[in-house]
């Protein structure tokens, strides 16, 4: 499968997620492999979508969130208290996250982050890791957004739990 961004910069931000979920999903359903998966939806959304600097994944190993698949700078390795992401883990729910400044126990991996969404992973119920995106703009991601995540979300939710 080839990512053809040709003509894309002619399309608007509903276009564009339309294109990454409809990319993403195609992607799903040609690899079971956790990791693998993880890793090129990571470059779909971070080359699709506009205005991030961060996007990847979280997994939680025993009592801790670890880096997994991502693109852009590198990040922190590890997260077990505090933080946007933990927070979505812990709570089993989405956080968009429109100055994380102003988040309490706010982990600044990138300082130039100052937006958030994350997505928690859920299988069976529990929460086996996080979609993670960050943007240098303040309020970036809108409740369309969200949306199309969590529909990106539930089919990778889906696959890993069969």
């Amino acid at each position: 499968m080839t990512l053809e961004l040709k003509g894309i910069e002619n399309l608007n931000n509903e276009e564009r997620l339309d294109y990454m979920v409809d990319f993403g999903k195609a992607t799903i359903k040609t690899e079971s492999d956790m990791i693998s998966m993880m890793a090129n939806i990571s470059s779909i959304i971070f080359n699709v979508v506009e205005d991030l600097n961060w996007a990847g994944f979280y997994l939680v190993k025993e009592d801790e969130l670890v880096l997994g698949p991502f693109q852009g700078l590198p990040a922190c390795t590890r997260l077990a208290e505090e933080g946007v992401c933990v927070a979505a883990w812990k709570d089993k729910k989405v956080m968009r996250i429109e100055n994380v400044h102003d988040f309490p126990g706010h982990v600044a991996c990138d300082s130039a982050s100052n937006s958030e969404l994350v997505l928690p992973i859920l299988v069976k119920n529990e929460v086996i890791g996080v979609l993670d995106l960050d943007s240098p703009s303040l309020g970036r991601f809108t409740s369309l957004e969200e949306e199309k995540f969590k529909e990106l979300v539930k089919a990778m939710e889906e696959e890993l739990s069969k």
